[in-house]
């Protein structure tokens, strides 16, 4: 145990890494950045604070084992991670909900699975939103204009942005978990509740279900967690 309450971003240059572990910490979320680490094999956060992971955590084919037991408050996980091994119980079994607006627009296990969403998440869509914010295609226009790559650090759009956006820019929020759309601001979630799947008997002790993070309301209706 460290106390480490955080993760440098710049873990993303170790491009080499191939296990990560950070156990019985303080961390509340993880970077994603992380997510570029297109050689790491394995992720241990167990028994730490998280809330939330990353859209993308599981998108790489070369992480395989994610382990993150014993974080009460942690009660969805990337549905990216459902053909992965991972380690995940005791996990939700807190009483924490989703405080605001939100809780009142999602029903309200989607909502406790959407507890900790990071600050770039302005949007959250629903099946009957069938027009994305304009903010949103934006966004994913000057991504594709620029063609962003983690390692494009000196590439800039045609106009001035805010850093947030140039970060967000380079580093997305996610990719759809349908079609790989870039996102940025905007996310449309699906919940799969764990109980409900073919893995409800290998994890005890855990109330967490996988979320599918997509770009707009037709991916949100077509997406199959099995599919």
């Amino acid at each position: 145990m460290n106390q480490l309450t955080s993760l440098p971003h710049r873990l993303h240059r170790c491009v080499s890494l191939q296990n990560l572990t950070a156990d019985h910490n303080r961390l509340s979320h993880v970077p994603r950045q992380l997510c570029w680490l297109h050689r790491l094999n394995q992720l241990s956060m167990a028994a730490n604070r998280l809330t939330f992971l990353p859209l993308d955590l599981g998108r790489s084919r070369e992480l395989q084992f994610v382990f993150v037991d014993n974080n009460v408050d942690l009660k969805g996980l990337p549905s990216y991670l459902y053909n992965k091994v991972i380690g995940c119980s005791g996990c939700g079994v807190s009483g924490q909900v989703l405080e605001g607006d939100l809780g009142g627009v999602l029903g309200g296990a989607l909502s406790e699975a959407l507890v900790g969403l990071p600050a770039e998440v302005r949007v959250v869509g629903t099946e009957t939103d069938n027009v994305v914010p304009l903010e949103e295609l934006t966004m994913r226009t000057l991504h594709r204009m620029c063609h962003y790559q983690p390692t494009d650090v000196n590439m800039l759009p045609p106009i001035s942005l805010p850093k947030s956006l140039l970060d967000l820019l380079q580093f997305p929020l996610g990719h759809c978990h349908r079609c790989s759309q870039a996102m940025f601001t905007t996310i449309y979630p699906k919940l799969f509740p764990l109980r409900d799947t073919a893995l409800a008997g290998v994890h005890r002790r855990t109330t967490v279900s996988f979320v599918a993070y997509c770009c707009s309301s037709h991916c949100l209706r077509i997406f199959d967690l099995q599919g």
